[in-house]
């Protein structure tokens, strides 16, 4: 069980000092505990919105029926770019992308998962190349790209509400207006686009939004996304790790040591034998080797050790801590049969 249900078994049979936190070091050091610990979430890390468009633009593939298409979102105006691909190879999504550049610019920051595509040397040939700097998310941590997850599925709706020309369901999509008031085309290119509707020849002259309006009313509606994702997910900061711990890897199944902090925001490098991976922090639960509850003997878990059925029972102690001072009590001083100290009144002397 987990740390509360054990501390209420053993408060039904037996304390000593220290009780509790021997308990609560035995529970984070079980090596079964860690495994089938459920996930807790953290807080909502908020995505600051970039001062321009296609300053910052996000990548991703999926797929549909039989298809695979390649996704481009702009994080500034969330202009979706999406292009169908007859080959996954690296040469294809790159001459799709320098197709995009083309008509957008070329962004300063492109983010991507840790696909075969994008980590292959013609694509990273293609980052020297242009001159962007290329970002990759956490591997299996798929809210790091959200930006793009939330774009591809908006993608795949318009596709299969309209088999036969999405082009035409992606244009009426960036011709509509997002939350804060402005189209994606608006954001993107300064006008309304012209679409199968009747539309007002004053909506498509070009006018830039003012970026100060964009820039509020973004930080207005991410900020209530944050609380309202830690609301309803209970989602509470994580104990930080150092270099040293010992984390159990949650999709690998197997146990690790921090090698080092990762560049990207709660990610870290782990060094499983002779391989390293890396990983966010909620795919890692602490679980130390050692279980120390007596500072003069160590008990040491082994592979082999772990692997087996046999339990090793730890010896608990009692708490090493000083006790606390005794209270001296004046032999003049005159108590209730209860207990309590009986305190004069002060009056003034006249």
């Amino acid at each position: 069980m987990g740390i509360v249900k054990c501390r209420e078994r053993a408060r039904s049979s037996v304390y000593w000092p220290g009780l509790s936190r021997q308990i609560e070091d035995i529970v984070n050091s079980c090596y079964r505990c860690a495994e089938n610990k459920n996930v807790q979430r953290e807080p909502l890390m908020q995505t600051p919105t970039p001062d321009r468009p296609w300053k910052i633009v996000a990548t991703d593939l999926f797929h549909l029926k039989g298809n695979t298409y390649l996704l481009i979102v702009d994080y500034y105006s969330r202009f979706v770019e999406v292009e169908l691909l007859t080959t996954t190879t690296s040469d294809v999504i790159v001459e799709k992308m320098k197709a995009t550049f083309a008509r957008h610019g070329i962004p300063d920051t492109l983010i991507s998962d840790n696909g075969p595509q994008y980590d292959s040397d013609a694509f990273k040939a293609f980052t020297n190349d242009y001159a962007f700097e290329h970002r990759t998310s956490s591997p299996r941590y798929p809210q790091a790209n959200g930006e793009a997850e939330r774009a591809v599925q908006t993608a795949k709706a318009l596709i299969k509400k309209n088999p036969e020309d999405y082009h035409k369901a992606l244009l009426n999509y960036r011709a509509t207006k997002l939350a804060n008031g402005y189209s994606p085309s608006e954001l993107s290119m300064g006008r309304s686009l012209k679409t199968s509707l009747p539309t007002s020849e004053s909506l498509l002259i070009p006018r830039w939004p003012q970026p100060e309006i964009i820039q509020q009313k973004e930080r207005l509606s991410r900020t209530k996304q944050k609380l309202n994702y830690d609301h309803r997910h209970r989602a509470r900061p994580l104990n930080t790790l150092a270099e040293g711990d010992h984390v159990f890897i949650r999709d690998q199944q197997k146990r690790g040591i921090i090698a080092k902090a990762a560049d990207t925001p709660r990610s870290f490098v782990i060094e499983t034998g002779s391989t390293k991976v890396r990983r966010n922090r909620r795919d890692l639960l602490p679980t130390s080797a050692p279980v120390s509850l007596n500072r003069d003997s160590i008990v040491h878990e082994s592979e082999d050790e772990m692997a087996s059925d046999e339990s090793v029972t730890p010896t608990l102690v009692q708490d090493t801590r000083p006790p606390r001072p005794e209270t001296c009590v004046p032999s003049d001083i005159v108590k209730t049969r209860s207990g309590r100290v009986i305190k004069p009144p002060k009056r003034l002397d006249l």
